[in-house]
């Protein structure tokens, strides 16, 4: 960018309503929520909870590390996007997240890390689509 172009963006008026500042922080909540949320994440809850799931072991191992690396970002993210911030439901995801199963209990525990994000992503509301 030229120092022109700088000084002209930076001479214009900006708004300061608060519907313009509600739309913006609409956005950067949407962008933030973006980190942790994508296609893949909904994929990996589909084949946990849906109604065929039946996830094969080395699947099992997949998706669950997939859901800790989004349980990472839901702790750094979620202080932004929910409020008041819902510790009981931070609690158990985090809990659950560290909890590495013997192979025989996995799939069952898979079902409660699926659950967990999914009660943080319904508290995430509009946010999370």
């Amino acid at each position: 960018m030229t120092a022109d172009v700088a000084v002209r963006l930076l001479s214009q008026r900006a708004s300061n309503d608060h519907e313009t500042l509600g739309v913006v922080l609409y956005g950067l909540r949407r962008f933030l929520a973006s980190e942790a949320i994508d296609e893949q994440l909904y994929n990996d809850l589909e084949a946990v909870l849906g109604e065929y799931a039946h996830p094969v072991p080395h699947l099992v191992t997949a998706i669950a590390a997939r859901f800790r690396k989004a349980t990472t970002t839901f702790v750094e993210i979620v202080p932004f996007l929910v409020q008041p911030y819902p510790v009981d439901e931070m609690r158990r995801l985090i809990y659950l997240s560290a909890e590495h199963p013997h192979p025989d209990d996995a799939p069952g525990h898979l079902r409660r890390l699926a659950l967990a994000i999914l009660a943080i992503l319904d508290l995430m509301g509009d946010t999370a689509s």
